[in-house]
This record gives structure tokens, sequence and C-alpha cells, in this order.
């Protein structure tokens, strides 16, 4: 978690299992399953994990409707979210654009791709604008390309295939969609160099939504194609101290990857000492394929 959505979350506590259809096309059929896609994109090191151009993005498919979320860092390092829905075309393909206002900012999007089989792929553009001091701050527009998949757990066995990169969803839902995960593997696949990844935590009686989170970067693979990490973190401002435990496991073969990840907090005052929140997001499961 980065150190300013732990200080927002100090101040805002403080104060597809369904059938398969297919699409005409022509005289043949693209078969698409209805059901969750998850993905996105995740830069490579050393950029930062929150950095522009990473992306998360979670559809789900329903006959001819998409409903999408679309989770991304701006060119400005601001980040943009909001949900949205699609009616692909006989090929597979559809574009969506509109506007979202959030945190005091507009972001205007265009969401394009095509959907087809288990697998998604398309680009997400969007410029956003907001207010700073009395005046109209515009961030350049930002465009990134996006990989999605509807994975059903399947590992295979280890050593991982040299797939740079996979693509899944996890157990919690936004909107309808399943939330996205993306896992980038070094290029010997023999380390997980990153994921990315949404999660929503319950602190009180708030759900404090859309937080990204990742374990250490260079993980090493065990033989069995099994990492795990753990992590704490504290963070401060005046009043209050926010300390966190965020666990990930992952096993990663060469058809896909499962696992788990999970956050407990505590929200401290500082003078006192006594608790003030707690939160925890559960353990949540979660599936990606190459």
């Amino acid at each position: 978690m980065r150190p300013a959505a732990a200080l927002a979350l100090i101040a805002a506590c403080s104060a597809a299992a369904a059938g398969a259809t297919a699409i005409a096309i022509g005289q043949e059929t693209v078969p698409r399953s209805d059901g969750n896609y998850g993905g996105g994109a995740v830069v490579s090191p050393p950029r930062s994990i929150y950095a522009a151009g990473n992306l998360l993005i979670g559809l789900r498919s329903s006959g001819d409707r998409l409903l999408i979320n679309v989770g991304m860092t701006l060119s400005c390092s601001r980040d943009a979210r909001f949900s949205t829905r699609a009616r692909p075309g006989a090929d597979g393909a559809f574009r969506v654009e509109g506007a979202s206002t959030s945190g005091g900012a507009r972001t205007r999007y265009v969401v394009k791709g095509v959907i087809a089989a288990g697998s998604a792929r398309g680009t997400v553009s969007a410029r956003t604008s907001y207010g700073r001091g009395g005046r109209t701050i515009r961030c350049p527009p930002s465009k990134v390309a996006w990989q999605a998949r509807r994975s059903v757990g399947d590992t295979g066995a280890p050593p991982p295939a040299p797939k740079e990169r996979m693509y899944g969803t996890t157990s919690q839902r936004l909107n309808g969609p399943r939330r996205a995960i993306v896992l980038r593997l070094s290029s010997d696949a023999t380390m997980l160099s990153r994921a990315l990844y949404d999660v929503s935590v319950r602190c009180g009686g708030r759900t404090i939504a859309g937080t990204y989170d990742a374990p250490k970067r260079n993980l090493p693979l065990g033989t069995a194609g099994v990492v795990r990490d753990v992590e704490r973190f504290e963070f401060s401002d005046r009043r209050s101290v926010y300390r966190s435990v965020e666990r990930f496991e992952a096993t990663i073969g060469a058809q896909g990857a499962r696992g788990t990840f999970s956050t407990t907090a505590r929200i401290v005052d500082r003078r006192t000492g006594r608790t003030l929140v707690r939160c925890r997001s559960g353990t949540i499961d979660w599936t990606a394929a190459p």
C-alpha cells in the first residue's frame, strides 16, 4: 500500500461459472464465455508499481452486455477509477467512452477492446482535470494497452512457462465484475517480479475500496512454483498511526497461477495508544492465466 493511500485511510477512519455463448461472424462463430475476465498492465522494474502505465481492468460478460471496471495511474501520477458498460459487436469488438468524477477530479475515458473465448485485450485512454488553488490542472492524456483472461485456476506442473505476464481475477467483486490481478514474471520465469491487484478493506463500519497493493519485488519461486510474502507497514499523521500486515501467496505453473492474499490493520491514537479502528480484508482467493 502506498503511503498516501494509508494516510487517506487514517483520515477517513479517524474522522463465472456461467454457460458459453457464441458470436456469429459471417459463416463462422467465435465462442465467448459468459463470466468474469480480469487483468490489465503492470510496468517493469525499476519503475514504481504506482507509476503511470499500471492498470487493472475487470470485465463481466453476460449475453450481449459487458460490465467494466477500470483503475489506472495517469501520466500525472493521479489515479483514475471508473465503471462503465458496453455491447460487443458481432466480432467481439467494443468501444465505450464517458466521463467520471471522483475526488474532485473529472476524467474522460475511452475503453476499446475485443473479447472472445477466454481472453480479451484492448486499450484505455484517459485525460483528467482537477482544481488546485483556484486553477484547473489538466493532466496529459494517458493511453495503456491491456489484456485480460477468464482464468479457471489451472496451474499445471512447475516450472512456469516463459510468459512474463499472467492475468486473472480475485474473489472480491466491484459493481458486478470480479476485481482484477496482474502478475509479472522474470524473463527466465524464476521470480515473481511484481503483482498488482485491488482490494476492499473493511474498517469499522466502512469499506475502503480500490487500494492498490503488491508484494515485494523479485520474489524467488520455490521448486514447486510456490512464493510467499509477508510485509508490515507503519504510516502516521499528527494524530494517528496506521499499522498493517499484508500476506500474499502464489503457486505458479506452466498453465497458470492461483493463490491468496489478505490485509489486516489497526489505526492507533498516537497520544494514548488506544486502537481506534481495526481493518481487515479477509482471505481473498485469486487465479490467473498467461
